[in-house]
């Protein structure tokens, strides 16, 4: 009697799992999803003793079928079905905005390049509230396009007081070559970019207490040693994070073949830039190069247009002189 009460219960159990089964896959599929940077496993069960299935790599995309806490039931296009982490999936709408950044930084002129500090979460848009793409160890080169100052919502102004710029924080839109993925782009927080300035802007940015934010090869200039120098351009600004303007300030760096170093050419202060800033190298030692940014004037926005021969820059567009 007893047992034949025990296969009865192993059958009803089979049986109802039999059934689930059957209805989960004749379920049709909740939402569409992507793996995320750190790949993902699907796994037999969600319980703690449980076989993985098959391996996921980045991007590859699946079919959810169920969400149970932690875990979500999926299906690759090959058919393999079963349970994975829910954090190890992006939804198809950051899947598609990552795409898009990715096309979008394609076509923006890089501004500087720099590391992570730390690991470092790329947000789809600037601000720690914004859902994370994916993240890049201590040490990750990365390229930087734009800057944004963007209130911490994580970090309110006290109740009653009004928001002021130490609640603002500077984020910017950078991309990086990220281990197992093709390049990845998102916004950062900028205390965890730290920027790899040539020779002599470490110096400058020291001594001057300047925050550099950008710099570009302008020229080349021939030494009376024969070696050839690089000549930059620099935007640059003084303050901590939260400043209304990408850059205050422009300088550009020249070398001297007599001296055998960098001199100041040009310099410009009281300016509210924004990045990107374009700029056309000369593309022989000393020849014309050009350089122009949108930027806030007395009489509201304009295009600054600069070019540069030998050690001479000045300003070309319509507002100049005025």
């Amino acid at each position: 009697m007893r047992r034949a009460f025990l296969i009865v219960l192993v059958l009803g159990i089979i049986a109802a799992v039999a059934v689930r089964e059957v209805r989960l896959h004749r379920k049709p599929p909740m939402e569409l999803a992507y793996v995320g940077l750190q790949g993902a496993s699907i796994w037999n069960s969600t319980a703690e003793v449980r076989a993985a299935v098959a391996n996921l790599s980045y991007g590859e995309p699946v079919q959810i079928f169920q969400r149970d806490g932690d875990h979500a039931l999926v299906q690759t296009k090959t058919g393999v079905r079963g349970w994975v982490s829910s954090d190890s999936l992006m939804s198809s709408a950051l899947w598609h905005g990552a795409a898009l950044l990715n096309k979008e930084t394609d076509a923006m002129p890089v501004q500087a390049r720099g590391r992570t500090r730390a690991r470092s979460n790329f947000h789809i848009r600037p601000g720690r509230q914004w859902e994370v793409i994916s993240s890049a160890p201590g040490g990750t080169a990365v390229k930087m396009f734009a800057r944004q100052a963007t209130a911490n919502v994580v970090r309110p102004s006290r109740p009653g007081l009004p928001s002021d710029s130490s609640n603002l924080e500077d984020w910017y839109l950078v991309r990086a070559n990220v281990k197992d993925a093709a390049q990845i782009s998102g916004w950062v927080l900028g205390r965890l970019i730290s920027l790899d300035l040539p020779e002599p802007l470490p110096e400058y940015q020291s001594s001057e207490h300047i925050n550099i934010v950008a710099w570009f090869e302008i020229s080349r200039a021939v030494d009376s040693t024969g070696v050839i120098e690089p000549e930059y351009l620099v935007m640059g600004a003084r303050g901590g994070e939260g400043r209304p303007c990408d850059f205050t300030l422009i300088r550009v760096f020249t070398w001297s073949p007599k001296r055998h170093r960098y001199e100041t050419a040009f310099m410009e202060r009281g300016l509210c830039g924004s990045l990107p800033v374009q700029v056309a190298p000369a593309t022989t030692p000393g020849g014309k190069a050009h350089f122009n940014f949108s930027n806030v004037g007395l009489k509201g926005q304009e295009n600054r247009q600069y070019e540069m021969t030998l050690t001479t820059v000045h300003r070309i567009d319509s507002g100049a002189g005025r």
